[in-house]
């Protein structure tokens, strides 16, 4: 599982082939490469998750897990068939009790953490490991359609991911009166929605690269019909365990109704009750950043909420004084810059971090063939994202993990204190 990455980041958002739109709208809203391979005959047949409901979490989130796996021994298609075995159990919904500092393996609350678009439960591994170090159990979920191969986001939409995430909260409420979700990409879309439908259910939210805003969101709407004469937006080939790489037409569709659900139950008007915890990076080339910290000041009706903004230029002034700028560059991890993938994973993560198992080196037409091939071969490479260059005579990746990430789950830790109704110590300063 050590192939270099094909995705990365373009050398601008230009004029594109015409040809080209439809596979740079589904790299821009789920990071995966483009690519004019043909999808392999297993990937475009769909052979599970046809009836989501089943496997929800509704009773015991261990029998959650037992089902879920099942479902993915039975119709996974595996990156390296010789560890299917292994990449069944990185890929698959989990949960973290809270860690050994904790007293006496107190529990201070539930959280709920759920994936992006083509990710699974690995994406929030590192996080669910922060959470239980705050002392919460962590429970990650794996959406509908996700985890066995691409053909089967044709078979689900964004009510059985709704479904299933709200599933979980209720679930979670009945075990705990402290209940925290955390959602990055579409992952924070549905963690919104579902907080903003349930009502006492959810103490708090923490949106991670949130999708509440994207960019091509005109092609983007027509998704759905464009789905009618193009089912695969892009027809990459498998490049790692943890994502897919092809994007069916329709997974883009259900991104988009998503989307539409939490603009009709989070209206602009300050209503969001929730303490609310925002984290993105200015440099991230697959959300609209400026739109949503507009939607963050125009929603979060909760004094303690506050967003969090990495960037690597000179900021632009803050929409409010709830926005805090943090700097992105670290020269000692070579990274320049923190891309939509980067933000909630951690320089040692085993796939994605700095000695991780896998390097993002780009694919054609986004980025030159000699700067590919200088990535591939390099020892060390710089980490950025569009835009962003290595120092002359150096190598380039898109950036994978966030070199700030252990003040990020300070951070995070510092937020939940303000939140957490037992807590009369409550720190308020991010």
């Amino acid at each position: 599982m050590d192939a270099p990455h094909p995705r990365a980041p373009g050398r601008g958002r230009g004029f594109l082939p015409a040809v080209l739109v439809a596979s740079a709208l589904s790299a821009l809203l789920t990071g995966c490469a483009v690519s004019g391979r043909v999808v392999p005959a297993p990937e475009l047949a769909s052979s599970g998750w046809n009836d989501p409901a089943t496997l929800a979490p509704v009773a015991d989130f261990d029998a959650y897990v037992r089902g879920v796996t099942e479902e993915l021994r039975s119709h996974r298609l595996p990156f390296d068939p010789s560890m299917a075995d292994a990449e069944l159990g990185l890929v698959a919904p989990f949960r973290v009790p809270p860690g050994p500092a904790c007293q006496a393996g107190e529990r201070r609350g539930i959280a709920v953490l759920v994936h992006g678009l083509s990710d699974s439960a690995f994406a929030m591994r590192d996080m669910a490991a922060s959470l239980a170090r705050q002392c919460f159990e962590s429970r990650v979920l794996l959406l509908p359609g996700h985890g066995t191969r691409p053909a089967d986001l044709m078979v689900v939409d964004h009510e059985d991911w709704l479904g299933h995430v709200q599933a979980a909260v209720s679930q979670a409420a009945r075990e705990s009166d402290f209940v925290v979700m955390a959602g990055f990409s579409l992952g924070a879309a549905l963690a919104l929605t579902v907080a903003a439908d349930s009502p006492g259910k959810v103490d708090a939210v923490i949106g991670l690269s949130p999708a509440y805003r994207i960019r091509s969101t005109l092609l983007a709407r027509q998704a759905r019909w464009i789905a009618a004469f193009r089912p695969w937006l892009n027809a990459g080939t498998q490049v790692e365990f943890a994502r897919y790489a092809a994007m069916p037409t329709l997974g883009i569709a259900s991104t988009m109704a998503t989307l539409g659900r939490m603009d009709a139950r989070v209206d602009g008007r300050g209503a969001l009750r929730v303490p609310w915890l925002v984290v993105q990076s200015e440099d991230d080339e697959v959300v609209d950043v400026a739109g949503n910290r507009r939607f963050f000041t125009a929603n979060a009706g909760d004094a303690r909420s506050v967003l969090l903004n990495y960037f690597s230029a000179a900021p632009t002034p803050a929409s409010g004084d709830r926005v805090v700028w943090l700097p992105a560059a670290d020269a000692p991890l070579r990274v320049v810059g923190l891309s939509h993938l980067s933000v909630h994973i951690a320089p040692d993560n085993p796939h994605y971090g700095v000695t991780g198992s896998y390097r993002n080196c780009g694919s054609v037409p986004f980025r030159q063939e000699d700067e590919i091939r200088a990535c591939r071969q390099a020892e060390r490479v710089w980490y950025g994202v569009s835009g962003q260059s290595p120092p002359a005579g150096e190598a380039g990746a898109r950036a994978t993990f966030n070199p700030h990430y252990a003040d990020l789950e300070r951070r995070i830790g510092r937020f939940l204190d303000t939140v957490d109704p037992r807590r009369e110590d409550r720190v308020v300063s991010q």
